[in-house]
């Protein structure tokens, strides 16, 4: 079965607590053990950014799912592209809250926020593939 990985960013509707990301966590990972999705979801002043890999008609079908969800908004896919392996393979989903700055490659991540959010590159590579890197080494 073929792979894709999918990375979109969007803006929360509200401030997230600690209690709303747990909820979209455990929903995530509840919802993604039975489709066969693995992914981490990434959370930094108000804006989501969320790696999804699995079959491709699964994640159209997931990410057609996702644009409707009430809790954020202007959601963009920033990479879609087929992957040899998965990057994320010991979860249904994760989820770092970059907010309690306490996340390993803390710098890193919210410079990929950063950039995804107004489309800058990160050197010479795109946000999508510096996350994807970030998680590969």
């Amino acid at each position: 079965m073929s792979i894709n990985q999918m990375i979109y960013i969007s803006q929360a509707t509200r401030k997230m607590s600690s209690s709303d990301l747990h909820e979209i966590l455990k929903s995530a990972q509840d919802n993604n053990k039975s489709i066969d999705v693995t992914g981490s979801l990434f959370y930094n002043g108000g804006w989501f950014l969320q790696v999804l890999e699995g079959p491709t008609e699964t994640l159209k079908r997931l990410y057609n799912k996702i644009e409707k969800d009430p809790r954020h908004k202007n959601t963009r896919i920033i990479y879609d592209a087929p992957a040899r392996f998965r990057t994320f393979t010991r979860w249904t989903m994760n989820m770092t809250n970059l907010e309690d700055r306490q996340a390993d490659k803390y710098d890193e991540l919210v410079e990929v926020i950063e950039a995804a959010k107004t489309d800058r590159k990160i050197g010479s590579a795109s946000p999508a593939v510096t996350l994807l890197k970030i998680f590969k080494s």
